[in-house]
């Protein structure tokens, strides 16, 4: 019938040929029902179901799959929801899971589609078992690699020197260490100079660094970025623990993003091969806990019912036709997307499935397919194929393999060259068998699983380490061997993947002989102190137990012992920390003699101190920073076991930390500038500055923030600026001193220095609110401040001597002044007097010497109350007045309202009632300010409990003020109780 399509000709025929009573074919209807579902499908999906067969297209591709053939529509809206919620301000993550084959990194894609049609930015990594063992963090560094590639290719050139900028300001010559991992980064940096940094030497906090690095690049390409970012993980059950941990930073730095420039993480994985202890799902569960919703998508086989609904989609006929042939796939395949679609083009290629040419339709040998042996596991069905196919193909996907899932044509062009072999035309060939894709200019598998059957056909035994010594037959190449296995573990070190490098450096033990301390005993020593260096990272106690015997045993000088005994300090820290400190003492009284006293008394501690600030007085600045660079080695590890035991007593024995800070000042005049001589002057002036000396203290920290900027090491850069900004907010003003708190986290973040990032956070968030920033900006830096620290092990165990946290003493002598003032005019305990007084001098002594503008409203403060205890009130009247516009003048606005509502409170005991309203109205107006609702509201109810009418009417601008307060502390209400 011309013009009529041909499967609605078919149904017409077949109807025809049931009214004439013929029911012999297996297309005949049997039931009125079956027509009626044919046509209802007819109009639903007219292009699958109705329309003609493109036959000539379909003789030249064959078999044709998209990402939408196998549906999981259900799903697919599950992740599109979650990622618009995501855009929304809401924290959330999606993971899609299932066994292998069942289109998890399809439906992935098919997301990733969605996110770059609306303006997203889609990032893509694939965890590979095999690169994850040489190259941590290869997945995610080749995420970022390819955004960089692509703002390359697309020529945004604003946006590069946008990111470039940044990233330049922000990292400084940490830049460097970031290129290593990202190395398309030079592309944009390229002709933009920058120091190259001395390599790093601390294993403990190396990793840390490197995420810092990540993150910090995360937050500049986040904003710089137009649109959302996803970043989209492929297979993360073969994540690496580096790679795992890194992911869970790169999540907890996203939710503290500002501006909603959050970064959407999307990961795929085969759950089945992943325990419940699985380290990725016990990062999920840390990330939760941060205040993330975590959506996991289910993907299983799929059952019967959808295979013949497949089916029918796929050959563009009727579900009663394709029902026998459903039964067969079914059964051979158990519903695994990947393994139906590599059997059904299999059975396209070898003939068993063809397009009818007379027909216009899909048919096919049921009897020969069901008679077709199949292996019941789709890896060997892909080993299998690959075995069916020409020697040459073979060999090609074999040597393919061993460069991961993906591999650039340069390097197979490189490997043609070199061994004169011919691949491309070979791996040509496995295209056209659905085996290997070819697209900007790489080469990769297009399953996982064919990857996997390719490689299982090498022989592990050729693989060294697996094979072991005993694999070695020329006994003159075990040394060479431990040699590579030390190679490659500082490769992996400076990667930070610690798991990684301690496996090597193992491994590389083990291919030592006999008798390796005497013939090899410099690469023996490297290889125990690295390894007991990475044992220390992953926190393996027992290794390193026996690493650093074993060391202890055989060192030939006390030197080469040395470095292990720091690491096992080092390690009892984690875990015993009363023994680290004992080991400590131990090993600098009897092989460094260096003596720390055990139980010194004040008078001990303050004569040391005088000492050492009447020697130091005698030497200038400028002479000090002349000082040549320590370089002996004995004097540098006596620095390092002084700055590791100064950490442990912190917590253990606060009372010989003086000792052991001025021996490392000692031992810098006498012998040198190192990294730790920093350290020791910062806390040396903290001391002096404790004691009353601002101005000497302050000398001292400026000396050690010029000794740290002399020997530019990063890793101290945390303990020291804070120590110098503790002193520097006596000096200058204390809301300047809030963006160098800011810088000096980034610092310490950025050398792996959690503790004092966190230490920094918090002192951060507490000088916002002395510094009289608004009150839901310092919530929101103590929210996140709680955050950060929550996610750090141990950090509230930790604790710091007074001298270290001098900021805290302006606010302990302010406050318990005015404290006690107040309880002496109710007790009238002369206690109080005096306490009060001694708190009041220590003020006035900080503002004489240090700061007036951080000291000036708070001596007045104390002075007024002072002066209202002991009845001198006139006084008391002038130095309310005088706080305020002192506090004023200088932007404390927290205190400006204090100082209003105690000037209040003094008026209305005098008395002076109208003068009092004056001053409550102030005083509450001054906390809306400041964003201190519910105080204002206590305020605003005393002045309706407490004033007469006539007060408030002879005052409209209270009346006004207190009106306005009232429906303002409403709307905050009605805020506080809107759902958001």
């Amino acid at each position: 019938m011309k013009g009529v399509p041909r499967p609605l000709c078919d149904l017409i025929c077949n109807m025809i040929d049931c009214i004439n009573g013929d029911f012999t074919g297996n297309d005949s209807y049997r039931e009125i029902a079956d027509v009626t579902f044919d046509l209802q499908l007819m109009l639903e999906k007219p292009t699958v179901y109705l329309h003609n067969l493109d036959v000539e297209t379909l003789l030249l591709t064959g078999l044709q799959f998209n990402d939408t053939v196998f549906e999981r529509s259900d799903e697919f809206d599950s992740l599109r929801r979650a990622y618009r919620r995501s855009l929304s301000g809401s924290c959330e993550l999606a993971i899609i899971a299932g066994v292998s084959g069942t289109g998890k990194s399809t439906l992935a894609k098919r997301l990733g589609d969605f996110i770059t049609e609306n303006g997203g930015i889609f990032l893509s990594g694939k965890f590979d078992p095999m690169m994850q063992q040489v190259q941590p963090y290869s997945a995610l560094a080749s995420a970022f690699d390819n955004y960089v590639d692509v703002l390359t290719r697309n020529e945004e050139t604003d946006r590069l020197d946008l990111v470039a900028s940044k990233l330049q300001t922000t990292l400084g010559s940490d830049l460097y260490y970031l290129i290593k991992v990202i190395p398309n980064l030079s592309q944009i940096i390229s002709g933009k100079s920058f120091d190259i940094p001395p390599d790093r030497d601390d294993s403990v906090d190396a990793q840390k660094t490197l995420q810092y690095l990540f993150c910090t690049f995360v937050e500049v390409i986040s904003s710089c970025s137009v649109g959302p970012i996803t970043l989209f993980m492929d297979d993360v059950q073969w994540a690496d623990n580096a790679s795992i941990s890194m992911m869970g930073q790169l999540l907890k730095t996203s939710r503290m993003m500002q501006d909603g420039k959050r970064v959407f993480f999307l990961g795929t994985c085969r759950d089945d091969e992943m325990g419940s202890d699985h380290l990725f799902w016990n990062m999920i569960d840390a990330v939760n806990t941060f205040g993330f919703k975590t959506n996991l998508v289910k993907l299983n086989c799929m059952d019967k019912d959808t295979v013949t609904r497949v089916l029918s989609n796929l050959l563009h006929l009727s579900p009663r036709l394709v029902g026998s042939l459903s039964d067969i796939v079914y059964h051979k395949t158990k519903g695994n997307p990947l393994f139906m679609s590599k059997m059904l083009l299999s059975l396209n290629r070898e003939g068993l499935m063809h397009v009818n040419l007379n027909r216009h339709r899909w048919e096919w040998d049921e009897e020969k397919i069901q008679s077709r042996k199949l292996p019941d596991d789709v890896a060997k069905f892909f080993v299998q194929s690959i075995n069916t196919l020409p020697v040459d193909v073979k060999i090609a996907l074999v040597t393919l393999s061993c460069f991961g899932s993906s591999t650039e044509c340069e390097v197979i062009e490189a490997i043609d060259t070199y061994l004169n072999l011919n691949l491309f035309e070979p791996l040509n060939i496995a295209i056209a068998e659905g085996l290997l894709t070819k697209t900007d200019g790489r080469f990769a598998f297009c399953h996982d699983r064919i990857h996997e059957a390719a490689y299982s056909m090498i022989e592990a035994a050729t693989q060294l380490n697996l094979g072991g010594p005993s694999s070695v037959q020329d006994v003159e190449h075990y040394a060479q061997i431990a040699y590579f296995n030390l190679t490659a573990g500082r490769r992996a070190m400076e990667m930070s993947d610690f798991s990684l490098a301690f496996s090597f450096f193992d491994h590389g033990i083990t291919f030592l002989r006999k008798k390796h301390w005497q013939d090899q005993y410099d690469l023996s020593l490297e290889l125990f102190n690295l390894a007991a260096k990475c044992a220390l990272a992953i926190k393996d106690l027992t290794s390193l137990t026996i690493i650093c015997d074993e060391v202890s045993r055989n060192a030939r000088t006390l030197e080469d012992a040395l470095n292990c005994s720091l690491v096992s300090m080092s390690a009892l820290t984690h875990s015993r920390i009363s023994e680290s400190v004992e080991y400590g003492l131990r090993i600098l009284s009897s092989q460094l003699d260096v003596h720390i006293p055990n139980t010194p008394s004040r008078e001990d501690t303050l004569q040391l101190i005088m000492q050492t600030q009447s020697k130091l007085s005698g030497i200038s600045e400028d002479t000090l920073l002349r000082y040549h660079v320590l370089s002996d080695y004995k004097t540098i590890m006596v620095l390092k076991f002084l700055a590791k035991l100064g950490s442990s007593l912190q917590q253990v024995n606060p009372t010989l930390l003086p000792f052991v800070t001025i021996k490392i000042v000692e031992l810098t005049i006498e012998h040198g500038l190192s990294q730790t001589s920093a350290i020791g002057f910062a806390y040396f002036g903290g001391m002096i500055a404790e004691l009353g000396d601002i101005r000497g203290g302050y000398r001292y920290t400026k000396l050690a923030k010029a000794m740290f900027d002399k020997i530019h090491c990063n890793e101290i850069a945390g303990e020291v600026i804070l120590q110098s900004i503790e002193v520097l907010s006596y000096i200058e003003p204390l809301q300047t001193t809030i963006e160098q708190r800011i810088q000096v986290q980034a610092l310490a973040m950025a050398t792996g220095d959690i503790y004092w990032a966190c230490i920094n956070k918090l002192i951060t968030s507490g000088t916002l609110m002395w510094s009289g920033a608004n009150l839901a900006e310092v919530k929101e830096a103590f929210v996140n401040s709680r955050r950060m620290i929550m996610s750090t092990e141990k950090f509230l165990e930790s604790s710091m001597p007074s001298w270290q946290l001098l900021s805290g003493h302006a606010v302990h002598a302010f406050i318990g002044g005015l404290a006690s003032f107040r309880i002496y005019r109710e007790t009238q305990n002369p206690v109080w007097a005096q306490r009060g007084e001694k708190f009041k001098q220590r003020i006035k002594t900080w503002k004489d010497q240090g700061s007036l503008w951080n000291f000036e409203h708070k001596s007045f403060l104390l002075d007024a109350e002072q002066a209202y205890s002991n009845g001198n009130l006139e006084l008391a009247r002038v130095s309310y007045e005088n706080a305020i516009l002192s506090a004023r003048k200088h932007k404390f606005i927290q205190e400006e309202a204090l100082a209003y509502e105690l000037a209040a409170n003094f008026h209305v005991n005098s008395g002076d009632e109208a003068t009092a309203l004056k001053f409550f109205t102030g005083a509450h107006g001054k906390y809306i300010e400041w964003g201190a609702y519910a105080k204002a509201k206590l305020i605003y109810g005393y002045i309706q409990e407490h004033f007469p009418s006539e007060f408030l009417l002879a005052d409209p601008t209270a009346v006004k003020e207190c009106h306005d307060f009232q429906t303002d502390c409403c709307h905050k209400e009605n805020l506080k109780r809107r759902p958001s």
